[in-house]
């Protein structure tokens, strides 16, 4: 019996000490509000970085990513580290680097909808491949990134804009 009171109060404890964490409504738009503002200033100054955590290849399944992925925007220049798997038509003998580069920019367009959400075109040319990148990129700091190189199938990704560090 006495096990079961004690359980009993570890219980409400928990249950008490969940409730008294909870934000009100007015909290959570203030919390809301501080993310849009921190993303839209990274985003105007062109000094963001997209830490990736799915990615989605166009011949196979969607992954999960567990290591530190990212793409990262500063100024005109745009440094990749991202993964991929698919099928590349034409690279360098060794297989080349990949989607791992610092190149610059060419054709940065950015353009918000109704919504909130934004959209940035660029494109890069770098020694190995031609690419084009389309980021979208929501008020709440969710990312996705479409990615069309020429010389490998298309893959798309999706994480999350990183605050801490662009701030």
């Amino acid at each position: 019996m006495k096990k079961y009171v004690v359980k009993i109060v570890v219980l409400v404890a928990v249950i008490v000490f969940a409730a008294c964490s909870t934000l009100t409504p007015a909290q959570k738009a203030e919390r809301r509000a501080k993310v849009e503002q921190a993303v839209n200033q990274a985003l105007e100054e062109r000094e963001y970085k997209i830490d990736i955590d799915m990615m989605y290849p166009r011949s196979g399944q969607a992954r999960n990513v567990t290591s530190d992925y990212s793409l990262q925007v500063k100024g005109d220049s745009v440094y990749s580290y991202l993964p991929y798997f698919g099928r590349a038509y034409n690279i360098p003998y060794g297989g080349g680097k990949g989607l791992n580069f610092k190149s610059p920019i060419t054709n940065y367009k950015s353009e918000k909808d109704q919504k909130g959400t934004t959209f940035i075109y660029f494109n890069v040319n770098n020694e190995e491949d031609y690419m084009e990148f389309k980021l979208e990129v929501f008020d709440n700091g969710n990312a996705s990134i479409d990615l069309t190189p020429r010389e490998r199938e298309p893959i798309s990704f999706s994480g999350k804009l990183d605050l801490v560090h662009t701030q």
